[in-house]
């Protein structure tokens, strides 16, 4: 990204470090949940089952979806991955996807009334300097000290009375709800934080998709638990290896801990979308002006008009509020 420096690549790989923990720690419990519980179900009753007589198979063949579709393993293992692919799928667009940048057409149009404010403020300015309203000539009327002073404190006095916002780092204008990430070094639309584990910042772009990443996180988590208490419950009461019951029981009670965890942050932030407020504006102490809208306006705004693409990993086609 072009906020990283040459010769700070170590600082660049720093980033990426909590995002490499959480794949690890994935692809940890996925082979653990595998080798421990899923395949060797597949083994027991796919690969390892008796040798059975032609006309049972034929019997068998006939009544397919009772052999099949009723079985539990199949079931499970369908669920499981199409839960995983459309997890990882919303991964991928949450990390690679830019939260949102101001548009330059904003910028230009705020400027320009910006500019404008400031040449009446120049002229009047002028006017009481000569006692009349034929001069305008800027820089013949103010000299250069007035002029910095008019294009610094006047500037600012005129930008909050506009009500447009002014961002000191990126020394350009910004939207209402638009903050500067101090890591990112940059502006972003509607910003609801720095995610270090994604090492991406969360904002207009890609907020929908992070719920959505919050949401089969939880769902597949909270399927890895029930499935997996079985498997959890007969190795504490079998003759297991210490190997396997440390790894099962570490296995469940941290998932266990994690759907805890998962389950407060989603719901914090369905709470948020309800009530049209990002985490930075829920931690800020300044006052915020109430958003006059329903429920359903708050979510609409999220996730799109459409229905249909509300628990997919696609973003809707919206337009930023930028005033």
């Amino acid at each position: 990204m072009k906020y990283y420096k040459q010769g700070q690549l170590l600082c660049y790989i720093g980033t990426w470090m909590p995002f490499v923990i959480l794949v690890t720690i994935f692809l940890f419990f996925y082979g653990v949940y595998m080798q421990t519980y899923l395949l060797p179900r597949i083994r027991s009753e796919y690969i390892e089952k008796p040798v059975i007589e032609i006309n049972t198979y034929l019997i068998q063949l006939v009544h397919i979806n009772d052999y099949v579709f009723s079985n539990s393993t199949v079931v499970i293992t369908v669920l499981l991955h199409t839960i995983l692919v459309l997890f990882l799928i919303t991964l991928i667009r949450v990390v690679t996807t830019l939260p949102g940048k101001v548009p330059k057409e904003w910028l230009n149009r705020v400027e320009g009334e910006i500019n404008k404010m400031i040449e009446n403020e120049e002229n009047m300015i002028n006017f009481h300097k000569k006692g009349s309203q034929t001069s305008t000539s800027f820089s013949s009327e103010i000299d250069d000290e007035q002029r910095l002073q008019l294009n610094s404190k006047a500037r600012l006095e005129l930008i909050d009375k506009s009500g447009h916002r002014f961002c000191k780092n990126c020394q350009a204008f910004k939207p209402k709800r638009c903050h500067h990430c101090r890591q990112c070094k940059t502006c972003w639309l509607k910003m609801d934080h720095h995610c270090q584990w994604l090492n991406n910042c969360i904002g207009y772009n890609n907020y929908k998709m992070f719920i959505n990443l919050l949401g089969y996180s939880w769902l597949l988590i909270s399927f890895i638990m029930i499935t997996y208490s079985r498997c959890y419950y007969d190795t504490l009461n079998s003759y297991s290896s210490d190997s396997k019951l440390f790894l099962v029981s570490f296995t469940f009670l941290y998932c266990s801990f994690l759907w805890i965890l998962l389950t407060a942050f989603t719901l914090f932030h369905l709470w948020a979308i309800k009530s049209n407020i990002t985490t930075l504006e829920y931690c800020e102490n300044k006052p915020r002006l109430p958003v006059q809208k329903s429920a359903l306006e708050n979510i609409v705004e999220v996730f799109g008009i459409n229905p249909l693409i509300w628990f997919l990993p696609i973003q809707p086609n919206t337009k930023p509020i930028l005033d």
